[in-house]
């Protein structure tokens, strides 16, 4: 299917549903549609100094057209037919638009990462899913992942059935390049949910989710990647209470195949007829449980996770195993003024994540804080407070030491806003600092990296003028033994509308100062300009250009070489309903 072809295609349903929809008007039946339609395309552009340097590569196909289908037509009071048609004709996969796709079959095509094909035809209480979905059954069961296939959602009298089937990636060849490509494997996924639930008064369920990868659908097949299945099982139970409480447990057991390509073992644990063991097949367990109270101004909870070492879902493929998290979560309105409004919003948690429970290496316990802290003080001047504690630790396994990746983030952000019956004026700051450490598996040595980071926002609000400019200055300061780089943007952006409101246009131009270690500094210009023009009420075209300029200084060979990249990107958007 050509591009000609998909845009004839294209053009054809669009008018078909308009007509429908003013035939259903005549008739006065019981039919409307909501959603938008479009077509966009976007050309991009690239020229290096000197001739030949092939230091920056191309970011973009240099030509996309994309395609935008997302109507909701609703039948009456019982039937609804929502599309979600999302997909561009040039193939760009994750790995890359430079990695040598070829032209796609069909089948390559609707099932391409970077496109979206979903319809979810749905009666009362039944529903069909068909094309590209993100199902969410549970926190350790699936829900992390989109899947192209076919599947059912049906809730008779408060009973669900769940069940979806279909491929989350296709085989992707091992390439050693250029561009080098690691590839994949083909892999089909299951999931299956049965439970009983009533809305605000209780759940219970049961999920069910396999995954497993095609070993013969990569050739050559990937260096570094094994073959893999896995099986996970889970019960989940949720209740609640009078005054706002609540309680959230869910159990979960995993079998997973490392590698597929091993022998069968009868000694390790498999769950026939789904999967069957084999000599690198783990199983394990994993368990969350949430227990509190919300109010209209105050929630509190406890919360507790545990992911066993073995531990290993299809629906959640980077979740990090062989921990044991426990928090506490508050949110609080404080403060109030004379009109009853609360001044103070509080969010926080608090608590602890345990490391390597299983005790294959030494433990290791880390802080878990997150706070978000905002006061408005008066009708001039506000202040939010936050900080936050994230990241994890592994064991050493094949290494001496294990990963550790934890970031601690704290910022500031005072706002205060004066002004008359021509102009109010906002002017805003932001401090954030940021501590990351990492530490090397072989060495054992910890790097810290510090960031500063400074912005300063000043927005003009005109109350006599159709102008509405902004400005902002930010300080970047990142640092870390052998690296220091320094960056400072000044922006600026003006907005107004033209053609009497039909057309809205903003234009944006931003310098950007960098300097690394004692290198001299680069410079960075970049200018965009945006315009939406409403054509009539449900049609408006839109359009984007932008320019980036990056001139380096000496830290590269060869010295001084720049790049000029650019965007031109137009299109109609068309929105159905009233």
């Amino acid at each position: 299917m050509n591009c000609k072809n998909k845009l004839l295609l294209f053009i054809s349903v669009l008018l078909s549903i308009n007509i429908m929809a003013q035939d259903s008007a005549t008739k006065k039946t019981p039919f409307t549609i909501s959603g938008t339609a479009g077509i966009s395309y976007e050309h991009y552009g690239l020229s290096r100094k000197p001739t030949g340097w092939t230091g920056f590569t191309p970011r973009r196909p240099w030509n996309q057209v994309r395609f935008n289908f997302s109507p909701n037509m609703q039948f009456g009071k019982n039937f609804s037919l929502p599309f979600n048609f999302n997909f561009a004709t040039t193939p760009t996969n994750f790995a890359g638009p430079y990695a040598g796709i070829g032209k796609q079959t069909f089948g390559q095509f609707i099932t391409n990462p970077m496109n979206s094909f979903g319809l979810n035809p749905k009666y009362k209480w039944a529903e069909l899913q068909l094309g590209t979905q993100y199902l969410n059954y549970s926190d350790l069961s699936t829900g992390d992942i989109g899947v192209f296939g076919a599947g059912f959602d049906l809730r008779p009298k408060g009973y669900f059935i769940k069940f979806f089937t279909g491929l989350s990636q296709q085989g992707v060849n091992f390439f050693t390049g250029p561009p080098a490509t690691t590839g994949a494997y083909k892999r089909t996924n299951w999931m299956f949910s049965l439970g009983k639930a009533k809305e605000d008064k209780y759940e219970f369920g049961v999920n069910f989710v396999k995954a497993k990868d095609d070993s013969m659908s990569a050739s050559p097949p990937p260096m570094l990647i094994k073959p893999q299945e896995g099986f996970t099982m889970s019960v989940v139970a949720k209740t609640f209470f009078n005054n706002g409480w609540y309680a959230k447990v869910e159990g979960a057991q995993s079998i997973y195949t490392k590698d597929l390509t091993l022998p069968l073992d009868s000694a390790k644990a498999s769950f026939k007829p789904f999967i069957k063991g084999h000599s690198s097949t783990v199983k394990d367990y994993a368990g969350d449980a949430a227990f509190g109270k919300k109010g209209k101004n105050l929630d509190i909870g406890i919360k507790l996770k545990y992911i066993g070492a073995g531990f290993q879902t299809p629906g959640y493929p980077f979740m990090l195993p062989d921990r044991f998290d426990y928090t506490l979560n508050t949110r609080f309105n404080a403060w109030k003024n004379k009109d009853g409004i609360h001044r103070m919003n509080v969010v926080a948690s608090i608590g602890q994540r345990v490391n390597n429970v299983s005790d294959n290496t030494l433990k290791a316990e880390q802080f878990i804080g997150n706070l978000n802290w905002f006061t408005q003080f008066d009708d001039h001047f506000s202040l939010n407070i936050s900080f936050n504690n994230f990241g994890f630790q592994t064991p050493g396994g094949i290494n001496p030491y294990g990963i550790k990746n934890v970031s601690n983030d704290f910022g500031i952000n005072p706002s205060y806003t004066w002004g008359n019956d021509k102009v109010i004026h906002m002017i805003s700051m932001n401090y954030n600092y940021s501590k990351y450490d990492e530490r090397d598996v072989l060495t054992g040595n910890i790097t810290s990296n510090n960031t500063h980071t400074g912005l300063l926002t000043y927005v003009p609000t005109y109350l006599t003028k159709e102008l509405s400019p902004d400005f902002s200055l930010m300080y970047f300061d990142n640092s870390m033994p052998g690296f220091k780089l320094k960056l400072i943007t000044i922006s600026s952006g003006l907005s107004m509308p033209a053609l009497k409101k039909k057309m809205r246009l903003r234009g944006q131009l931003q310098y950007n100062y960098s300097k690394t270690n004692s290198f001299k500094n680069n410079n960075n210009l970049i200018a965009s300009f945006s315009s939406d023009w409403k054509l009539s009420q449900k049609l408006t075209w839109t359009t984007f250009i932008s320019s980036n300029n990056f001139k380096y200084g000496d830290e590269i060979v060869p010295n001084n070489a720049s790049y000029l990249e650019s965007i031109i990107r137009t299109g109609f958007n068309y929105r159905f309903g009233k």
